[in-house]
């Protein structure tokens, strides 16, 4: 299951690791997700991908590094 969260008016540059893993906390906890540990971000061509986990499951939280609009996606194992 994917939720997408709606980009802000505003743009958001995302500029490092502490950005992003506190960018997708915002977005796990604004998506109704308690108990929030992220861990540490990595980068990809433009995005930021930010492992996570929460009282619901695993997450991966996408960024753009530009824009600072979310994407998450739920890890299936």
């Amino acid at each position: 299951m994917n939720y997408r969260l709606p980009s802000s008016s505003e743009t958001k540059r995302v500029p490092s690791e502490d950005a992003a893993a506190s960018t997708a906390y915002e977005a796990l906890t604004d998506a109704g997700c308690e108990s929030v540990v992220t861990t540490t971000p990595y980068q990809t061509s433009g995005t930021w991908l930010v492992p996570a986990t929460t009282d619901e499951g695993e997450w991966h939280v996408h960024i753009d590094q530009r824009s600072g609009s979310t994407k998450i996606v739920r890890v299936r194992r």
